[in-house]
């Protein structure tokens, strides 16, 4: 079969480059730690083309301590629906997103190409990758890992987000082929969602459905392996003195966590840490003028929304949602909490760095259009609803309490439920409609691992299999379903820009599914001993390049 370059044939629709780059400087950064250049690496001590070099003079501690907001529910990309913070310090994909430029690059394949049907992908994989173990990365553990995520009979967490793929097939030791059953236009996009991070063969077949549950069970290609996890605590990890870009420049890495801002500013400032995550506006003001920690901002593709429980008695009717979202002022919640660190009033349900992006306009604040279509809906004297609220997220409580407020004016009756981390993920995995979900709105964030406007067939195609694995708020639209088909192959450039601009107007205003707050940037403080800290747009950091001057 004749083969053509991917990048000669399938350029146009996977150029999600030039919207998602680089990291920004909010005003109050310390010149050289997070230029608009694009950079995206912090550089207190090596130059800007060289980031993370060692200096002969220079003594360099052996240890990272990385404190952030929440633990990994589990360390393995199929079934992790926690963040991105740490499965790409443990595992490798065939592809993925250069933290500096935000290109989309080969990883665990060497180079790759389509055939002229656009049907079938050959990775040609690297023969210099191993495993934590000692394990050679072959085409082997390539299947295993794509088989597992497409065995639809015993489906993992992402099998309906990734069955796009038809099958994984083994051409040789080092080269295997994805196939599709048409052109899809979102394909290599696709593969740089954590469900196609590759897993170990031997190991898959060892744990089942425990793998990434226990320090043991996790075996990866990544620049750190896991030596021990007190789970809500502390990871540690070693380097990977194997790693096929090479080892990282620290030895050991310890992620810690803090799901209070305060307390990890605090962390940060007393040294107790040398980087810290999810800073806050009132610390990133703080810090400003601080001879001893630095405050990185990174383009982010996320958006902090409360998604509408559709299953509630309440949310399950339209009038009612449409209701809601006309008696919240995200504008005002924006100005008071998120403005003074530069995150901006969402205008549609993706963020302008995911590709699709079009602008909906900031929905006005309508107490009036509100309390009418409550009448319509039979509801003229008000109803109660719950927000489920995890503290992780930045200002969870404060936009939860700001909306409290708000809706009481028109006589909504809302109630906060602040949830831990493990409470939210057993209720992500339950059943429609399930007492576990039982919440009217939730907040949550979301950030399309594709950074392409396909990722939200994950949140919003209509679940069938009665497990909630994706569609947290159980949101159901025939007519988005389609669209969200359709958009997925459709190779026409501008007809697929169409088809998601079609899709957001439904979700945002006609049927919503949620309330869009605030475009994140992704704060990142560090101590003013660091180099080298790269973050992409996933909010997912590269510690490999990381240098920490000792005192």
């Amino acid at each position: 079969m004749k083969m053509k370059r991917f990048w000669g044939l399938f350029l146009a629709f996977v150029m999600v480059l030039g919207l998602v780059t680089g990291c920004t400087n909010t005003g109050n950064m310390k010149p050289g730690t997070a230029q608009q250049d694009g950079t995206g690496t912090q550089e207190p001590d090596a130059t800007a083309d060289n980031p993370g070099t060692q200096k002969p003079e220079a003594k360099y501690k052996d240890t990272i301590i990385y404190v952030t907001n929440t633990d990994q529910n589990v360390l393995d990309g199929q079934m992790n629906n926690t963040n991105e913070t740490i499965l790409r310090t443990v595992y490798n994909g065939l592809v993925k997103l250069d933290p500096e430029t935000g290109e989309m690059i080969p990883d665990l394949a060497e180079s790759y190409s389509v055939s002229a049907d656009g049907c079938v992908w050959t990775f040609n994989l690297r023969k210099d990758v191993y495993f934590h173990n000692g394990k050679q990365l072959t085409s082997a553990d390539v299947k295993a890992s794509y088989d597992r995520l497409l065995d639809k009979d015993n489906p993992v967490r992402y099998t309906s987000t990734m069955g796009i793929i038809a099958s994984c097939d083994v051409i040789d030791e080092f080269t295997v082929a994805l196939s599709t059953a048409e052109p899809m236009a979102a394909f290599i996009p696709n593969l740089l969602h954590r469900a196609n991070l590759i897993l170990d063969k031997d190991y898959i077949e060892k744990y089942g459905t425990e793998l990434g549950l226990t320090t043991e069970s996790v075996n990866g290609t990544g620049p750190y392996k896991l030596v021990s996890w007190s789970q809500g605590e502390e990871m540690v990890f070693e380097a990977n003195e194997k790693y096929y870009a090479g080892a990282p420049l620290t030895k050991n890495l310890i992620v810690q966590v803090i799901d209070n801002a305060t307390s990890r500013a605090i962390a940060l400032e007393t040294g107790e840490c040398d980087i810290a995550d999810t800073i806050a506006a009132e610390d990133i003001t703080r810090f400003e003028n601080s001879d001893d920690v630095k405050i990185l901002g990174f383009n982010y593709i996320g958006t902090h929304v409360y998604q509408f429980n559709c299953t509630t008695e309440h949310m399950s009717d339209v009038r009612l949602r449409q209701a809601v979202v006309y008696a919240v002022n995200t504008e005002e919640i924006v100005n008071v909490l998120y403005a003074s660190k530069g995150e901006t009033v969402c205008t549609a349900p993706l963020s302008p760095g995911v590709w699709g992006y079009a602008d909906m306009g900031e929905i006005p604040y309508n107490p009036d259009k509100a309390k009418q279509l409550m009448t319509e809906a039979g509801y003229p004297d008000g109803f109660d609803i719950t927000i489920c609220v995890r503290t992780s997220y930045d200002k969870a409580q404060e936009s939860a309490e700001m909306m409290v407020q708000q809706l009481a004016k028109v006589n909504i009756n809302a109630k906060i439920e602040i949830v831990e981390s493990a409470v939210w993920s057993e209720a992500c995995t339950s059943t429609y409609p399930g007492e576990k979900m039982s919440w009217d709105l939730f907040l949550t964030g979301q950030a399309p691992a594709t950074c392409d406007a396909d990722g939200m067939r994950r949140y919003y195609t209509t679940e069938t299999a009665g497990t909630n694995a994706n569609n947290y708020g159980w949101y159901s639209n025939e007519r988005v379903d389609e669209l969200l088909a359709a958009g997925a192959k459709e190779l026409n450039e501008t007809k697929r820009k169409e088809i998601y601009e079609e899709i957001m107007h439904i979700i945002w205003t006609e049927d919503p599914a949620g309330i869009w707050i605030n475009n994140r940037l992704a704060f990142f403080g560090t101590t003013d001993s660091v180099s080298g800290f790269q973050v992409d747009v996933r909010k997912a950091p590269d510690f490999s390049k990381v240098l920490i001057v000792a005192d």
